[in-house]
C-alpha cells in the first residue's frame, strides 16, 4: 500500500471520527426563562427611573418669590411713568398699591409718552389706583395725602431705581448724592409723628437757650421752657402712629456694577436702623409690561441704553422695633453702636454688591 493512500485512510477516518462524535454531543436547550428574566429587568429599570429624585438646582437657578403680596398695604415711591404699578396691580392682583412720583402730572405726560395709557387704565378700575405727584421720597411721612390709618400702616415701601439724576459727572459727587438721597428717603420711611414732634421741640428749646439772656429773658425763658415741657408730655402721651409698621419691609432695586455698588446701600441701611434682610437679581420677566425709564424722560427716537437688557438687584430690608429708653437713639441702638453704625458706612467696608442669592 502506498504511502498517499494510507495518508488519504488516515484523513478519512479523522473525519469519520469527528461526525460520530458531533452526533453523540447533545444538543443546547433553549432557555425559556431568559426572555421573561430581560422583561422583568426593564420593568425595574423603568421603576427605578419613575423614582429617581429630581436633579439638585442651586440657588440662582431658582427662581425668587415675588415679595409683594396681593394684601399688602404697598406705597411705590419715585415712580416714572408708573409701568411697575400697572404690573403689580394688573398683573400680580395687588390690591392695596398706593403711587407717587416727584413730577407733576403735567411733567410725566412730557417725558413719558407711555404714561397717559398707564394713567386711563388704573384710574378706570375699581377702586382706581390712587395717584399722587410731586411726593418729595424724603419727605414721605409730612404728607397727609400719604398718611395711613392708626390700625393699617404700610407693610411695604418701595423705589425702584433711585437715582438723583444727571446733576454731575463727577463719580464721586454722584456717589455722594445719591447715598444722600437713599439715607434720606430710608428715613423718612421710619419716622412717625412723634419723632418729628420731639424733633421740632428740639429746635424750638435751642432757640429759646439762645433767647434767654439776661434777667427778663430768663423769666421768659423759664415760660417758654414750661411750655415746651408740657407740649413734651403731650407728645409722649399721644398714641405713636407708625407710618411703615414693625416688621415692614422696605424694598430697593439698583442696577448691579459701578457706580450702583459704590453707593454701598446695605451699610447705608444698617446705619438708619434697619436690618438687611436679603438681596437677588432682579427677574424683568417677572413683571410683565414693566419698563424702566430715565430720570430725565424718554430719549427722542427710543436711542439709549435700555435698563430692561442690564443686570439689577432688589434689596429687601425691615423695620425693626423703636426703642425710647434713655441711652438710645430712635434707631433702637446705643450711641456705641451708632458710632459703628456711621464709621462702617464712612470707610464703605468693601460692600460693592456681592450677592446673597445668586
Amino acid at each position: 500500500m502506498s504511502k498517499n493512500k494510507t495518508k488519504r485512510a488516515r484523513r478519512e477516518a479523522k473525519r469519520e471520527h469527528h461526525k460520530k462524535a458531533s452526533k453523540l454531543k447533545p444538543q443546547p436547550t433553549t432557555n425559556s426563562s431568559k426572555p421573561l428574566q430581560t422583561a422583568q429587568q426593564k420593568k425595574q429599570k423603568a421603576n427605578a427611573k419613575a423614582q429617581k429624585p429630581p436633579p439638585h438646582t442651586q440657588a440662582s437657578q431658582q427662581q425668587h418669590p415675588i415679595p409683594f403680596g396681593e394684601y399688602d398695604n404697598i406705597l411705590l415711591v419715585g415712580e416714572g411713568d408708573f409701568s411697575f404699578t400697572r404690573s403689580l396691580v394688573v398683573e400680580h392682583g395687588c390690591a392695596n398699591v398706593t403711587a407717587t412720583s416727584f413730577d407733576s402730572e403735567d411733567e410725566l405726560r412730557k417725558k413719558y409718552p407711555t404714561f397717559p395709557t398707564i394713567h386711563s387704565e388704573l384710574t378706570a378700575l375699581t377702586p382706581p389706583v390712587p395717584f399722587h405727584y410731586t411726593i418729595d421720597a424724603t419727605k414721605l411721612s409730612t404728607y397727609k395725602c400719604l398718611k395711613p390709618t392708626a390700625h393699617s400702616p404700610y407693610d411695604i415701601i418701595a423705589f425702584q431705581f433711585p437715582h438723583t439724576g444727571g446733576l454731575s459727572r463727577d463719580v464721586n459727587r454722584q456717589v455722594r448724592a445719591n447715598q444722600a438721597l437713599l439715607v434720606a428717603f430710608l428715613r423718612s420711611c421710619l419716622e412717625t409723628g412723634i419723632v418729628r414732634e420731639r424733633r421740632k421741640l428740639a429746635v424750638e428749646k435751642q432757640r429759646s437757650q439762645k433767647l434767654g439772656a439776661g434777667d427778663a429773658a430768663s423769666a421768659g425763658g423759664g415760660a417758654s421752657a414750661a411750655m415746651l415741657g408740657a407740649k413734651s408730655k403731650t407728645a409722649s402721651a399721644g398714641e405713636e402712629k407708625e407710618f411703615l409698621r414693625t416688621g415692614g419691609k422696605i424694598i430697593v432695586t439698583l442696577f448691579e456694577g459701578e457706580p450702583y455698588t459704590l453707593w454701598n446701600i446695605r451699610d447705608l441701611a444698617r446705619h438708619t436702623g434697619l436690618k438687611v434682610v436679603e438681596s437677588f437679581r432682579f427677574d424683568w420677566e417677572r413683571y410683565p409690561g414693566y419698563r424702566h425709564v430715565r430720570t430725565l424722560g424718554a430719549i427722542d427716537g427710543g436711542g439709549g441704553w435700555k435698563g430692561e437688557d442690564r443686570e439689577a438687584r432688589m434689596y429687601v430690608f425691615e423695620k425693626v422695633g423703636i426703642k425710647d429708653e434713655d441711652g438710645e437713639g430712635e434707631d433702637g441702638r446705643s450711641p456705641k453702636k451708632q458710632k459703628k453704625g456711621r464709621k462702617r458706612a464712612r470707610e464703605g467696608s468693601g460692600d460693592s454688591g456681592s450677592s446673597d442669592d445668586d
